[in-house]
């Protein structure tokens, strides 16, 4: 391909059996999008354990072709390192085939004043195990986000077995990894802003990569 040459479907990087760590200034959208992408491309259910508010089912819908998106999500959400902890486990024992596993801010529960620093690091320790251990088990992508990058949160990147950091330029966010960097082209008119309207227009130009899921063709199939 010419070097000036624009493909016609955006890229985004592929989410493979493991636990992947997504670094990025933008929390959400990124985020969001990988997630509707991988299950749009890959078909199944997502599990998403939320914390600090990054499950927005505005967001997910606004990104995504179809609103039948989440329908295709399970979330539960933890607001205390406790709640968190047993969500994941609970995961863990629950009879689910999960596409995806989601858990953005992992660390972030752990920070609670009522823990101290010993505890916190037990706790977080014994549920990115759960996380890790969901990935063997079903052999699915678990996808987590850091609230913060510290000595707490260190054993996440520890665990993560590939790092997907999602940068602004000039051309597009950039995707890079250990062995791999691919740029979510701009429209003609140049500069992009990575705005939830950006993201819709990636994901809806990505649409000839996803499949018709059972649910979607019967729909198709009542007109």
């Amino acid at each position: 391909m010419n070097r000036f040459d624009k493909p016609t479907i955006p890229e985004l990087p592929d989410l493979t059996s493991g636990v992947t760590l997504l670094e990025s200034d933008d929390s959400i959208t990124p985020l969001h999008s990988l997630v509707v992408d991988h299950l749009l491309i890959n078909g199944g259910d997502g599990c998403w354990i939320d914390s600090h508010g990054h499950a927005r089912t505005d967001t997910l819908t606004d990104v995504s072709p179809s609103d039948r998106i989440l329908d295709r999500i399970d979330v539960a959400r933890g607001f205390t390192p406790q709640q968190h902890h047993e969500l994941v486990a609970t995961l863990s024992e629950r009879r689910v085939d999960p596409s995806l596993v989601v858990a953005p801010a992992v660390d972030g529960q752990y920070r609670d004043d009522s823990l101290r620093s010993a505890e916190a690091t037990e706790l977080l320790l014994r549920t990115l195990a759960r996380l890790a251990r969901l990935s063997r088990r079903h052999d699915c992508p678990v996808l987590v986000t850091r609230l913060v990058d510290d000595e707490l949160s260190e054993p996440v990147s520890e665990l993560a077995s590939q790092t997907v950091r999602c940068e602004s330029t000039q051309l597009g966010p950039r995707f890079v990894g250990e062995e791999f960097e691919t740029l979510v082209y701009p429209q003609e008119d140049g500069w992009v802003q990575t705005t939830l309207a950006f993201w819709a227009e990636v994901l809806r130009a990505r649409e000839p990569l996803y499949p018709a899921t059972p649910m979607e063709a019967a729909s198709y199939g009542a007109d």
